[in-house]
């Protein structure tokens, strides 16, 4: 008997586990096309100026900008501030 209890709480707990449903996270990428600029870009960093936005929107777009420009990954190298309260981050493509 309690081999059978124990056998359906296992199959009640894995298909508890295989019926999650995963969400990743979707940016806006209209929101973020109003609120940055490319500062400065080579085919090794992209530099992007932002405001109203994260830096973790605006990372997807640098690694598709670093993957379109020899495949590479996107790395966040600094943030700095500039005098009109913007920020700019800048990505190194490795």
């Amino acid at each position: 008997m309690k081999k059978i209890f124990y056998c359906i709480i296992i199959v009640t707990f894995l298909s508890s586990c295989a019926t999650k449903e995963i969400s990743y996270f979707e940016p806006d990428y209209d929101n973020i096309a109003k609120h940055i600029i490319v500062v400065n870009k080579s085919s090794n960093f992209v530099i992007y100026e932002y405001s109203n936005v994260r830096v973790d929107e605006i990372a997807p777009v640098a690694a598709i900008y670093c993957h379109d420009h020899g495949g590479k990954q996107a790395s966040l190298y600094e943030i700095n501030l500039t005098p009109d309260s913007k920020r700019r981050a800048t990505f190194v493509c490795r």
